[in-house]
């Protein structure tokens, strides 16, 4: 479980890197020890072909495109083949609807304060984007996938409906 932030699943390994979700560092104790703590945007200290299920949700909209693709080179590497790697998070036309509601520099200095600077997120994906990263990576299948819904049941982690217009869901098949 990618960046799980305050959210640790029962049954995952959960992992984070103790950042926006932990001010200062400070995890209660409780959580600590659940949690492993990694930078996600670096090399993972996992075996090759280790992993079957992957999840992710509010994650990579902190990244860029290169930390995002390197991410997804990490995670590539450490699935076993027909591995599936869910990610949901707001997508660039969500973000678009929600966050820009005119054309102006007044409504875009709105849009940048409340979708971007409010949340620290770096970059909004849209299929297209994460359909051609994978693809070029090596991911056999990208599909669309409704949220909260998925055709593999342990990856039927979505936790926050009031994102359900705003995100973009997309599961990757190794």
């Amino acid at each position: 479980h990618y960046a799980c932030g305050r959210n640790v699943l029962t049954g995952w390994l959960n992992v984070d890197g103790y950042d926006e979700s932990f001010p200062s560092g400070a995890v209660p104790a409780e959580l600590a020890s659940r949690i492993f703590r990694l930078d996600l945007t670096g090399r993972h200290p996992f075996p090759d072909h280790h992993f079957r299920l992957g999840y992710s949700e509010d994650f990579i909209e902190h990244l860029d495109q290169a930390e995002f693709t390197s991410f997804l080179c990490e995670c590539f590497r450490t699935f076993q083949p027909g591995g599936v790697l869910r990610l949901s998070s707001p997508g660039l036309e969500g973000v678009l609807r929600r966050h820009l509601r005119g054309s102006d520099w007044a409504a875009a200095n709105v849009f940048r304060e409340e979708a971007y600077e409010r949340w620290w997120h770096k970059h909004f994906l849209c299929f297209a984007e994460v359909d051609a990263i994978a693809r070029h990576i090596g991911w056999r299948e990208v599909r669309m996938s409704p949220y909260g819904q998925s055709t593999v049941p342990d990856l039927r982690q979505d936790s926050r409906p009031s994102q359900a217009d705003l995100n973009l869901v997309v599961e990757l098949v190794k």
